[in-house]
């Protein structure tokens, strides 16, 4: 029965499918967006939050969603080796690339057969604002079971960088390219483990970090309209065996990522190759918060402007969740969403 057109005073709906990659959501907008204007992926992002940012919202924060949701808006590429074109969100924006994000949307892809399905592989190119991101799904009987996801290149962007928190001091962390800035953070060196009981420290600390650097740093990207750090990524030593690290990333309105953060891990991957510690082709295990695992490797070097990059090969596994149809009535005093707390 087609339940939309009975409802009265709809302003607009949207279908979406949801996922989670390793603990972490995404809520990826199949139909019922409007088309998103611009010649480059970026420029689609910058429209998006001009024109309809309303419409993240209210996919993304209470009563349809929650703090720490993520979403996923797929769009006509501009790319012609392309596939789809996506444009990432959370409670507090949009992002340029998301790792998890692009598990969670290349699973939905094939198990939803949007895209044509080939076994044991299938090869799916998604354009993001950072660039291309080819992935490899590995697929038994129709299922995603395993996605490989060839990120964009990375780098090391600042080394060994101060900033001065109030109740923390001088806090000290690199700042590494994965597909978006991330400020990375020794937790063991602030004394925090990185376990749930901390998360809230994690979070404070996060964001205060963020809004530190981007208002007394200056960023930007060689080569992309990119120029803010957008995560801050504690890492510390692993409770598994087989992990390498683990680490919690904090990002958007205080949002905690229940994932090892795909991003996070190329940006990860890039600074450890940089300092040496990590060989190419060579496999580093991230573990999270939550102890879901992803594989992570650096597989060949390049160059981002003047900087020595590499690039991250990352690979994990995303479920789906739902299919929804999600309404927005004209009437409703909290149709576009709300955030409690801080």
């Amino acid at each position: 029965m087609d339940w939309i057109s009975k409802i009265p005073g709809i302003e607009t709906s949207f279908t979406t499918i949801d996922s989670h990659t390793m603990g972490e959501p995404t809520r990826i907008v199949v139909e019922g967006f409007p088309e998103l204007e611009g010649k480059t992926m970026i420029e689609k992002k910058k429209f998006l939050e001009k024109n309809y940012d309303k419409y993240r919202t209210a996919l993304m924060l209470e009563p349809r969603g929650h703090r720490d949701m993520f979403g996923a808006v797929i769009t006509k590429p501009v790319h012609p080796e392309a596939d789809y074109g996506v444009i990432f969100m959370d409670s507090g924006g949009c992002l340029n690339m998301c790792g998890h994000g692009s598990i969670g949307t290349a699973t939905v892809l094939v198990e939803t057969g949007m895209v044509e399905v080939k076994e044991p592989y299938t090869e799916v190119t998604l354009e993001a604002p950072a660039g291309l991101i080819r992935t490899t799904i590995k697929v038994e009987n129709g299922k995603a079971v395993e996605v490989t996801i060839r990120n964009v290149p990375a780098f090391l962007y600042k080394e060994a960088v101060t900033a001065e928190i109030e109740g923390y001091g001088p806090i000290t962390f690199d700042i590494s390219f994965g597909g978006s800035f991330f400020a990375l953070v020794n937790a063991d060196k602030l004394g925090l483990d990185i376990v749930p009981e901390n998360l809230r420290e994690f979070q404070d600390l996060g964001m205060a970090l963020l809004n530190k650097i981007n208002a007394t740093m200056e960023i930007q990207h060689p080569e992309l309209d990119i120029n803010s750090v957008d995560l801050v990524e504690f890492y510390g030593d692993s409770t598994q065996e087989e992990a390498n690290l683990k680490n919690v990333v904090i990002f958007g309105a205080a949002q905690a990522d229940r994932s090892p953060c795909g991003t996070g891990t190329s940006a990860k991957v890039a600074a450890l190759y940089s300092k040496g510690r990590l060989g190419l082709n060579e496999d580093f295990i991230y573990e999270s918060i939550t102890g879901s695992l992803f594989r992570g490797k650096a597989v060949e070097t390049t160059k981002v402007g003047t900087y020595d990059a590499i690039v991250p090969k990352i690979t994990g596994s995303a479920y789906i969740t739902g299919i929804n149809q999600v309404i927005i009535d004209k009437d409703d005093p909290l149709k576009y969403g709300f955030l409690m707390g801080d």
